[in-house]
């Protein structure tokens, strides 16, 4: 990882992107209201809509602060990368549209799944990162 443009770099990039397009293509099918049709099961769970939020979100914000290490902004606590900021605001953005959206609820817990699948995502991130450093 020393190296900015390495393999490594260049592969939890590409796997960024790809798992973005995966992420982007589930919030259409929802906003369509075919998400049952797709993974009714989840919804059979008590929290299986809250576990899937979770999931989701921590694979994006571990595979964006894999492959970004952009320089922190200043007013930011430190703890929180930037990546996991711009995703913080996309989310918390597209989970209020939700409210507009005939087949979509805007619910608060499913946005608390998101933000701990940010947190989550970003330490275990960081800890790979560093690892990978030494």
């Amino acid at each position: 990882m020393k190296d900015q443009n390495g393999p490594q770099r260049i592969l939890f990039g590409a796997l960024a992107f790809s798992f973005l397009v995966f992420f982007i293509v589930i919030v259409i099918i929802a906003d369509r209201g075919d998400g049952n049709r797709w993974w009714g099961f989840l919804v059979r769970h008590r929290y299986g809509d809250k576990l899937g939020h979770l999931i989701l979100v921590g694979t994006l914000s571990f595979l964006g602060n894999l492959a970004f290490s952009i320089r922190p902004l200043r007013w930011l606590p430190r703890r929180i990368t930037t990546v996991t900021f711009i995703l913080f605001l996309l989310l918390t953005i597209e989970e209020l549209s939700q409210a507009f959206i005939p087949s979509r609820s805007c619910d608060v817990l499913d946005w608390l799944a998101d933000v701990c699948g940010l947190a989550l995502g970003q330490f275990i991130a960081l800890g790979i990162r560093a690892r990978l450093m030494r």
